[in-house]
């Protein structure tokens, strides 16, 4: 879809520490590991980079899992955004992943939804909907397991239906075995904090995402962020109702709560971490690869 010596010359005219390139960029949001930006010479597009690979063999095979992740999405029943993803390789030898996908209108998004609307119930239910398609999927195919990121910025309304477009983390298990290569993650973390990520956070944050009850848990709970914690004690009781209906245990407001907190305490003190080591990596002359935000609403 896009010109790969464009993404080349984009990328190595890049300066990710300052947010800066001779292309003008609008940032529409930050990962963990990845930036999603537009650039108006190719209005329609969103454009995610990952700059997390150290070869070529690996980004490879990182885009192989991404177009196999799709693909058991589809047969799920799930409706997806049109991307593509694809990689340059930069002239020192550095391996970035681009993931290109079809760009939707903003207020289509889902988290710009529920601030149109006082009541968001059937939204939620939608999505909830949507969420148990990967879980049915699960259950019927021994031996392959998906995993989702449900929160609410991951859904938009196309043509009316609700379309998951947050697909640049293939979380995908074959036999009880995380397919991805964890350490792809770790990288984007300051060097001395890695050993303490992988040791206590690693396998529980890749994990939670192939557990219907706390996908749900993450999804609620991030109406916090979202500024509607007003819907919250409501979509509790809706939740609750539909998991008691599939022998699921209920959820609580203060797990949520609970929940929230302890995450959003966490992301702060990661982004905290990641910016001395931005200040560090820049004043010893060496390129930092990743954008940041200034900060982060919570």
């Amino acid at each position: 879809m896009i010109p790969e010596d464009f993404l080349l010359d984009f990328e190595e005219n890049l300066d990710p520490s300052r947010g800066r390139s001779k292309y003008r960029i609008n940032v529409l949001g930050y990962g963990e590991i990845s930036v999603v930006f537009e650039i108006p010479e190719y209005a329609g597009f969103a454009f995610k980079r990952i700059p997390n690979f150290k070869s070529e063999e690996e980004v490879k095979g990182y885009i192989e899992l991404f177009d196999y992740y799709e693909s058991l999405l589809r047969n799920a029943g799930m409706r997806l955004l049109k991307s593509h993803a694809t990689y340059v390789l930069r002239k020192d030898g550095k391996a970035v992943l681009y993931i290109v996908q079809e760009k939707v209108n903003p207020s289509q998004v889902c988290n710009k939804i529920i601030h149109q609307h006082e009541d968001i119930t059937q939204i939620f239910i939608d999505i909830i909907e949507e969420l148990e398609k990967v879980w049915k999927f699960n259950e019927e195919n021994q031996g392959v397991e998906i995993g989702i990121d449900g929160q609410i910025s991951n859904w938009a309304l196309k043509d009316e239906e609700l379309h998951y477009f947050d697909t640049s983390t293939p979380m995908v298990r074959i036999n009880g075995q995380h397919q991805i290569n964890a350490e792809v993650f770790l990288r984007a973390a300051p060097p001395v904090l890695r050993t303490i990520l992988k040791k206590m956070f690693l396998q529980e944050i890749l994990d939670r995402y192939f557990d219907f009850r706390l996908v749900v848990v993450d999804l609620i709970a991030n109406l916090f962020k979202e500024r509607r914690s007003d819907a919250i004690p409501k979509l509790v009781e809706i939740a609750s109702d539909y998991f008691g209906e599939r022998g699921i245990e209920p959820l609580t407001y203060d797990e949520v709560k609970k929940y929230y907190d302890s995450d959003a305490s966490i992301w702060s003190l990661y982004l905290n971490a990641r910016k001395i080591h931005r200040f560090f990596t820049t004043i010893a002359g060496r390129r930092y690869e990743y954008f940041l935000p200034v900060r982060i609403e919570r």
